[in-house]
């Protein structure tokens, strides 16, 4: 605050002031908050002022009750615009909309509860797809094993799509064998721990699959969610951790 009123500025700046309804992050806390309105309301440096919070808690049905609580009596008698609802919210708790929301993974069509389930009758789709090819196809005997660690052993002859994205593209280490995944358009799994650059698939609900054969890993059939949840994480993760070295494609 010292420095926005000591700041040389050629024309006032409109600023959100954020009220810490919970986080426990960033905020000033609800009990301070119509001293600092006024004060800032008071500076020549400020102009249009809105006031904002970040829920902690939206992805619950009980979870913004009192959150609400405290923004009311920071704000009792203030007359201002109001920026509260992140995605959860906007979805969920239409009382908390006010003037401006502020959408964020439901942006990508992901669900801010880590659930696909939650957010299937919204009309969201998935905006991001990661995908790849199989470069290698290996036909393995019964007792054979995969990947790091021999993780996973064939119990009958079986191929395995050897898939160009690892953990350094961003697809997750820790997913187990048993992670959706579309090869060619029919949905399987993958086998074996997840390598730097490469993963395994099973092949078999699709023999047709060769060298070349596209993979989505998630997107519109596979959801991130699922991904995310088989690998005992979120989607945020994922969204967020696609490495530079993977070719982003707008459509």
């Amino acid at each position: 605050m010292k420095a926005l009123q000591n700041a040389r500025l050629n024309a006032p700046l409109d600023i959100y002031v954020k009220v810490n309804s919970g986080m426990n992050r960033l905020g000033f806390q609800p009990e301070r908050a119509q001293t600092v309105w006024q004060q800032l309301r008071a500076m020549r440096n400020v102009g249009e002022m809105t006031l904002m919070s970040h829920f902690a808690q939206a992805d619950h049905p009980e979870g913004i009750g009192e959150a609400m609580r405290r923004i009311a009596l920071a704000t009792e008698g203030l007359q201002c615009a109001h920026s509260l609802s992140n995605s959860a919210a906007t979805l969920w708790h239409p009382q908390a909309h006010y003037d401006w929301v502020r959408p964020g993974i439901i942006l990508y069509g992901a669900s801010p509860s880590g659930q696909w389930r939650d957010i299937a009758d919204t009309g969201l789709k998935p905006v991001m797809t990661l995908s790849s090819e199989i470069i290698g196809v290996q036909t393995l005997s019964v007792g054979e094993r995969v990947g790091y660690g021999g993780r996973y052993s064939v119990t009958q002859e079986q191929r395995i799509g050897i898939v160009a994205a690892g953990y350094a593209d961003g697809y997750p280490r820790h997913a187990p064998t048993g992670t959706p995944v579309l090869v060619d358009g029919i949905r399987t799994r993958t086998v074996g721990t997840v390598s730097m650059d490469m993963l395994a698939v099973d092949l078999t609900p699709c023999p047709q699959a060769g060298i070349g054969t596209p993979v989505e890993l998630w997107g519109k059939e596979i959801k991130v969610d699922d991904v995310a949840s088989a690998a005992g994480t979120l989607g945020y993760e994922l969204l967020c951790a696609v490495a530079p070295r993977v070719p982003f494609v707008t459509t």
